[in-house]
């Protein structure tokens, strides 16, 4: 489904160059969920960047189920590729109601005019989806999406990123700004989604509890090498402290 195949990326600091990846090459299955793990500067979120667009390759190819994507601009990228950000304020649009959310995503990728309007007859569907997470946003269509708890507002953008079941799933760092309860509430309907629809994922994450318990491959990247990569599905007995 995904290749990152030799691909290179440096940027300038006060002392020259650092280089972040040199060569790196990684592949993603049809339905793989992989969690990413490693310290601050081990290059995650440099990954992220590179395969959405936000960062330009210096160097190598990104494929897409056989398709080059390296030099596609962003926006190109985000109409398959869909992402969730660590910051829940991201990804919805917070002067807009629940429904007009849901119908903006609906139609992600698809042609509108400036006024795109909500279909009366999705909105079963949207409250649908919404229910499914339990925590009340099916009852509250009409209101401001800027006035929901982070962790409703985090839902709402995973279901909004994968209503259109997209190629790819980015998830950087999508709970960690959550409570627990509804981390894993969060986390229990991301795993669903994934489960169902077969969505290769990428997951950066620093808890290692989430990284072993919903994922089912792990990679640990150390300044721009893959130090570690397991098959979590094969490993009988596997802990955080493990990994270190």
């Amino acid at each position: 489904m995904l290749k990152f195949k030799k691909i290179s990326k440096s940027f300038k600091t006060i002392d020259g160059q650092k280089s972040i990846f040199e060569g790196f090459d990684l592949t993603l299955s049809q339905g793989e969920f992989l969690s990413v793990i490693g310290t601050n500067g081990a290059g995650k979120s440099t990954l992220v960047k590179l395969l959405v667009g936000d960062e330009a390759l210096d160097g190598g190819d990104l494929l897409l189920k056989d398709e080059s994507i390296g030099a596609l601009p962003s926006y190109k990228r985000k109409r398959r590729i869909a992402k969730v950000y660590q910051d829940p304020s991201k990804g919805t649009a917070g002067n807009m109601t629940i429904l007009e959310n849901m119908a903006l995503a609906d139609h992600k990728g698809k042609r509108y005019g400036l006024k795109f309007g909500v279909q009366k007859k999705r909105i079963p569907y949207y409250m649908g989806l919404l229910k499914e997470v339990d925590l009340g946003l099916e009852n509250q269509m009409h209101t401001l999406v800027g006035s929901l708890s982070g962790g409703q507002r985090q839902a709402l953008a995973l279901i909004m990123a994968t209503m259109n079941e997209p190629e790819i799933l980015v998830l950087d760092e999508h709970t960690s700004a959550l409570d627990p309860k509804t981390a894993k509430i969060v986390m229990d309907k991301t795993k669903q989604i994934v489960e169902k629809f077969q969505i290769p994922t990428i997951m950066i994450t620093h808890n290692m509890e989430t990284a072993i318990g919903y994922a089912n491959r792990l990679i640990k990247l150390d300044q721009g090498h893959i130090v570690l990569d397991l098959d979590l599905e094969n490993q009988d007995s596997l802990s955080a402290a493990s990994l270190f």
